[in-house]
């Protein structure tokens, strides 16, 4: 049986972490000085790509794209992640869903990594601004029977769906969702006070990327962004990359959300991870500059996030002055207890074995993490001193596939 010994900043303290099988059967103080960190692995909702690869994929080449994201993932301490497909067309949908349910069921492992999916729009409003990038013609209200298929396509897997609850349908569509155990994220939205209460009332419990989808100039006092931030009953995600999010402004929104109710996400696209410069994807240019921003060439606006959840949570302790605890857990107990998930990650007995060990280059009140060895379910899945790291390619992949 495999123990590890390390800090564990969640217990404050260093503690022998024992594993048996796929799961943490002992958490004992330990007598031990060590350099290694633990914490419950990293875990995100909200991945649509990585490494110039994308989750929306048909035929053999979905399965080889999450095998290939969720290799990146762990060499990043991201232990479980949730491929995110965004709005299009029911056919695109259907099939991008259809597609991974396959390869989760084809790959025991990689299905260890993935404990759902997450639809993000059609369901959406088509206000510019609360739209974001999403396409204008692929938006649409909700639709329960269009939703069923989708499920089924997955294989029931679809457990996070992004909507926005001031559109027709919205409220009972998300009382639909909830009463199946779907988690319901408000996001993409120009909702009120009104639709807000009206929503977190029907079931939905997430503020998906708040901050980001939304108009540039706001009624001061009175706009979505305040009424999300006061909702006790709903958390609300991060994008903290550097870019879609200033400093003050993640500060300021992860204190008055509060720690308990804060959850961290890349919200990455195919272009994560890659080196700067112009790439064609799909029909369009994309230019990520030196400072990781991604922007259509010529334009200041964001086109996607080319981070990952590790720099994100490093960003977020430096950024909204987090201590490393609170900062390790808005990404990863705060997201598994949004899902649902708390029963199965920590650092306790009984508990799964999905853990993220890592070291600390600046000291534990840094903001700097280097992945050492990732968990899932009992499985060393990633060892930095002799795993054989990925290369990344010089050009997306999957830049032809429809957007």
């Amino acid at each position: 049986m495999p123990t590890i010994t390390a800090n564990v900043p969640l217990l404050e303290g260093v503690y022998d972490i024992t594993i048996d099988g796929q799961a943490i059967t002992s958490v004992d103080p330990s007598t031990q000085t060590t350099d290694l960190y633990a914490g419950p692995t990293l875990f995100d909702v909200q991945v649509n790509g990585y490494g110039g690869r994308t989750c929306r994929l048909a035929g053999p080449q979905a399965q080889d794209a999450l095998v290939w994201i969720a290799r990146l993932m762990h060499e990043l301490g991201v232990g479980w992640w949730m491929p995110t497909i965004t709005t299009s067309t029911p056919e695109v949908l259907e099939t991008a869903f259809a597609c991974c349910g396959r390869a989760l069921d084809e790959d025991r492992a990689l299905a260890a990594s993935i404990p759902g999916l997450h639809l993000e729009g059609p369901y959406i409003s088509p206000v510019d601004g609360p739209r974001g990038a999403h396409r204008l013609e692929c938006v649409r209200p909700p639709d329960w029977d269009e939703f069923c298929r989708l499920q089924d396509a997955s294989g029931g897997r679809i457990r996070l769906v992004t909507v926005a609850p001031e559109v027709d349908g919205a409220i009972d569509f998300i009382e639909r969702c909830v009463g199946t155990g779907v988690v319901v994220g408000m996001g993409h939205t120009n909702l009120d006070r009104e639709a807000l209460l009206r929503a977190v009332d029907a079931g939905a419990t997430l503020s998906t990327h708040l901050g980001n989808g939304a108009h540039d100039q706001l009624q001061r006092h009175n706009n979505y962004l305040w009424y999300q931030l006061a909702s006790r009953q709903s958390f609300a995600s991060f994008i903290a990359d550097g870019h879609h999010l200033p400093q003050e402004c993640l500060y300021s929104m992860v204190h008055a959300k509060g720690i308990e109710r804060s959850i961290l996400v890349s919200d990455t696209v195919l272009l994560g991870g890659m080196s700067p410069g112009r790439y064609q994807v799909y029909d369009h240019e994309i230019e990520m500059l030196p400072s990781g921003r991604i922007v259509i060439p010529g334009s200041p606006n964001l086109a996607g996030s080319a981070s990952n959840l590790l720099e994100c949570t490093a960003n977020a302790i430096r950024m909204a002055g987090l201590s490393h605890a609170d900062g390790w857990r808005l990404a990863s107990t705060n997201p598994a207890r949004l899902m649902g998930l708390d029963d199965r990650l920590g650092i306790a007995e009984g508990k799964e074995a999905t853990l993220t060990v890592y070291k600390c280059p600046d000291g534990e009140d840094g903001a700097n993490f280097d992945v050492v060895e990732t968990w899932v379910a009992g499985t060393k899945v990633f060892d930095a001193r002799t795993s054989e790291r990925a290369v990344l390619p010089d050009a997306p992949l999957d830049a032809s596939m429809p957007i």
